[in-house]
C-alpha cells in the first residue's frame, strides 16, 4: 500500500508542477506554423505513457472518438462547439481529480481516519514508513519529497488543526484546483526549475524544463522553431523587468495566471485546431480527422478515454 500511496503522491506532484506556458499564446502547441502533435501528447501524458497511447492504431482511435462525440454534443444538434467542449474539459478534469483523491483516500488504513480526518503523522508513517522519520536513512531526494509534502501539507491545512479532511486533502494532492495554494504551486515550480538554487529562474532553466535535444533525434542537433518563440516570449512577456531571471511573482504570472480559465483556452486551442470549414464549431467528420490531437488533449482524459472498452458508456 506504501508504494500505491509513494505512487499517487508523485502523479499529484507531477500534477501541480506542470507549468506550461501561456496557453492563450498557444506557443508550445506549434513549430513555426506547424501543429506539434508530438509536443502535446509528451507534455500532457509524459514521454512513456504517450508512446503508449501512440500504439492505439488510427482506425481504433477514430473508432474510439466517434463514440465519445455525442457525450461532448449536449444540445445533440450534430455539432461541437467551443462551449460545449469546455463544459467536457471541465467535467473531465473533475471527474479526475476527485478518483484520484477517492482512490488514495479510500486505501488509507480505517483506523488512521479519525472523525474523518487523517494527521500528518499517520500520513507519513503510511507513505514513508515512519511518523516521525526516527531511525530512517533517507536519501537527498526522498528528504526532499518529505519536506515539500509537509509544506504543501500545512497549507492544505485550511483550518490548522493539524489534520486534513477530504476536502483538504484533495487540496493536497491537487494544490493547482484550489486558490488558497497557489503560491504552493509557484514555489514547488521554482525549486523544481531553478537548477542553481539562486532563488530565480533565468532563460537556460526556462527552456531547459520545457526542451530537451535528445527528445528530438530527428532534428540532428538543430533546435525547433517553438523554442526560438519561446526564448523571445520569455524576453518581451514573462521577465517583465528585465533582469534576465523570472521571481516569484513572474512565475506566478506565468504558471498560476490570476482569472485564466484553462478549459476555455484548451477548448479554444482545439477549435482552433480541428475547425477546418471555419465556421466556429466542430462537427464529427473533423474531430476524427483531427483524432491525434484530441488523443493528446484534456477532452478524452489525455487519451484514457479512448482506451476504454466502450467510451460511450461513460
Amino acid at each position: 500500500m506504501k508504494v500505491l500511496l509513494f505512487v499517487g503522491l508523485l502523479a499529484a506532484t507531477a500534477l501541480a508542477s506542470h507549468h506550461s506556458s501561456d496557453p492563450s499564446k498557444d506557443g508550445e502547441h506549434f513549430k513555426g506554423k506547424e501543429h506539434d502533435k508530438k509536443y502535446d501528447h509528451e507534455q500532457f501524458l509524459g514521454k512513456d505513457t504517450a508512446a503508449e497511447f501512440d500504439e492505439l492504431t488510427p482506425e481504433k482511435s477514430k473508432e474510439k472518438l466517434a463514440k465519445l462525440v455525442p457525450k461532448m454534443d449536449a444540445d445533440s444538434d450534430g455539432f461541437i462547439e467551443e462551449n460545449e467542449l469546455k463544459d467536457h474539459i471541465n467535467f473531465m478534469q473533475k471527474r479526475y481529480v476527485n478518483n484520484d483523491v477517492d482512490r488514495t483516500w479510500k486505501n488509507y488504513k480505517a483506523e488512521k481516519i479519525v472523525d474523518g480526518k487523517i494527521k500528518w503523522e499517520d500520513y507519513r508513517e503510511m507513505v514513508y514508513g515512519s511518523a516521525d522519520g526516527a531511525g530512517q536513512e533517507l536519501s537527498p531526494e526522498y528528504a526532499k519529497m518529505i519536506a515539500r509534502d509537509e509544506k504543501r501539507w500545512a497549507v492544505a491545512d485550511y483550518d490548522s488543526n493539524g489534520a486534513l479532511d477530504r476536502t483538504e486533502y484533495g487540496c493536497f494532492m491537487h494544490p493547482e484546483d484550489c486558490d488558497h495554494m497557489r503560491d504552493v504551486v509557484v514555489a514547488e515550480t521554482v525549486d523544481d526549475i531553478d537548477k542553481n538554487k539562486d532563488g530565480s529562474v533565468d532563460l537556460d532553466e526556462y527552456i531547459g524544463d520545457m526542451y530537451r535535444p535528445d527528445d528530438y533525434p530527428e532534428l540532428n542537433g538543430k533546435e525547433p522553431d517553438w523554442v526560438q518563440s519561446e526564448r523571445e516570449m520569455f524576453k518581451e512577456h514573462r521577465d517583465k523587468d528585465g533582469d534576465g531571471k523570472l521571481n516569484q511573482e513572474e512565475m506566478r504570472d506565468w504558471i498560476m495566471p490570476v482569472g485564466f480559465d484553462h478549459a476555455e483556452a484548451e477548448a479554444r486551442h482545439l477549435v482552433g485546431i480541428a475547425d477546418d470549414n471555419k465556421d466556429g464549431k466542430l462537427n464529427l467528420d473533423e474531430i476524427v480527422a483531427h483524432y491525434d490531437t484530441f488523443v493528446g488533449s484534456q477532452a478524452t482524459d489525455y487519451g484514457e478515454q479512448l482506451q476504454k472498452h466502450d467510451p460511450a458508456e461513460l
